[in-house]
């Protein structure tokens, strides 16, 4: 009689929990689903992730079935698909360039991040859910602004003219805004403003960030990667010959793997 291989088995079951589980789950979720031991089933994600069935988040730290397994029962979103896209090439990023970086779209009248490595470093420590960056100030906004669609472009403008506070106010000065839109298209990032409502890292000091857009092979714009620093750490010489030209790079990889 053929015998059975308990690790495919264990395996199966902690794939038959994923697919059956709307969110992402942590390590500890995990054991309490499956009732497997934390070492067996480190080993077991692990395996699954070397091979394409599990993916698991950098900021989060969770697991879930990759989209290139689950898109025939149950679609991930397009969020979802470009966070997972991202991940191995923000890893790969932080590597090569020693500053975190962030995966961002657009949240109605404000960014939101969708990945990011920056529990890898002490520079920056803003929660991913706290960081919701400001259209007008931001190297992100400003990199949405630029590159999206005229029509977009202009409904996002209309959100932030209603608005009362100070991005409220300035999304009311058309020349200023061509200006920004107009620098960021030639540059081919955005930028982000040093004063930026005197945002700080934990040490006090001010932050410098740059972003580049994210485009399908249609030109569609759906996302913004960024990378961000200590003033002063990276020289404009570096900042044009190799931070810009390995963020584009990054950026065309992240949309070439996308499902």
């Amino acid at each position: 009689m053929v015998k059975s291989i308990n690790s495919v088995t264990r395996a199966m079951h902690v794939l038959d929990i994923l697919k059956k589980t709307p969110k992402p789950l942590t390590l500890s979720e995990l054991q309490r689903c499956t009732n497997i031991n934390k070492s067996t089933l480190l080993r077991i994600l692990k395996t699954l992730s070397i091979n394409g069935w599990v993916i698991r988040s950098l900021c989060e730290s969770k697991y879930s079935i990759s989209s290139s397994i689950l898109e025939e029962i149950l679609p991930k979103s397009p969020e979802a698909r470009l966070a997972e896209a991202a991940a191995p090439i923000l890893d790969s990023l932080y590597y090569k360039l020693n500053w975190p970086s962030d995966i961002s779209v657009r949240d109605n009248d404000r960014m939101k991040l969708l990945e990011t490595t920056r529990d890898r470093h002490s520079f920056l420590t803003t929660k991913i859910s706290q960081c919701r960056p400001e259209f007008l100030y931001s190297g992100v906004g400003r990199c949405y602004l630029a590159f999206c669609k005229e029509e977009e472009r202009l409904e996002i403008l209309s959100k932030l003219r209603q608005s009362k506070n100070k991005e409220g106010k300035l999304a009311q000065d058309t020349e200023y805004l061509n200006q920004i839109i107009n620098q960021t298209r030639i540059l081919g990032y955005g930028v982000r403003q040093s004063s930026y409502y005197n945002h700080r890292n934990q040490n006090g000091m001010l932050i410098e960030a740059i972003a580049v857009p994210i485009k399908t092979r249609h030109e569609k714009l759906i996302g913004c990667l960024s990378l961000a620093w200590s003033p002063g750490c990276i020289k404009n010489h570096d900042l044009e010959k190799e931070v810009v030209l390995r963020l584009q790079q990054a950026a065309i990889e992240i949309a070439n793997r996308m499902p």
